[in-house]
């Protein structure tokens, strides 16, 4: 049996093999190289291994096997991780990032008069139905289980004020998204679109 590597342009190792000679039938348009021993961490390191084509040896690199950036790919060519985006492709990507996070605030929780309500979207139209029957009803009371499973016991008045305060939550989490949007618009390069963060603002 022969020992095999897949070598990208930049000489990068990304398979191997061990196989007789007469079954090593390779594409052509991959680079095999046929070596005196595989190094046996090769397909278990977290870095990369490269092959030198003068010496015809193999060490170890400094380049993760997986990137450590999202959206970056392998550039075999150049021998490293790069972003392929262009600017606009990285606002659509932050834009997408801020919204996923408004999603998460808004669906969260919100606190009114020291009490900490879940509003996930089932929450929310149970607290739209209670604030409408206490419209109907305002003699009513409403039992309500909080984020912290405790029950309490509110009045007709302030179950709307509980619904004011969910509106607040829901309308503050929309303006932040906005401005932050605006933000991206306004970014002409890569780090001040990095720049942006959810929790920063």
């Amino acid at each position: 049996m022969n020992a095999y590597i897949r070598v990208d342009e930049s000489g990068h190792i990304n398979s191997c093999m061990e196989i007789s000679e007469e079954d090593a039938n390779f594409p052509e348009e991959e680079i095999w190289v046929q070596v005196a021993e595989i190094p046996f961490d090769l397909m278990s390191s977290d870095y990369m291994y490269r092959y030198d084509h003068d010496m015809g040896s193999i060490s170890l690199t400094d380049k993760l096997i997986l990137p450590v950036m999202p959206y970056t790919v392998w550039d075999g060519v150049a021998g490293e991780w790069t972003d392929p985006r262009d600017l606009e492709d990285k606002k659509d990507d932050k834009w997408a990032e801020m919204k996923k996070a408004r999603d998460a605030e808004e669906f969260s929780t919100f606190t009114w008069n020291s009490y900490t309500f879940q509003c996930d979207e089932v929450s929310q139209q149970r607290l739209t139905g209670a604030v409408l029957r206490a419209q109907i009803d305002p003699q009513q009371t409403v039992d309500w289980t909080l984020s912290d499973n405790t029950s309490r016991t509110f009045t007709a008045t302030e179950i709307k004020q509980v619904g004011l305060s969910l509106a607040a939550h829901v309308d503050g989490c929309h303006v932040k998204a906005r401005q932050l949007r605006e933000q991206i618009v306004n970014a002409t390069n890569e780090t001040e679109i990095n720049a942006i963060t959810w929790e920063d603002n």
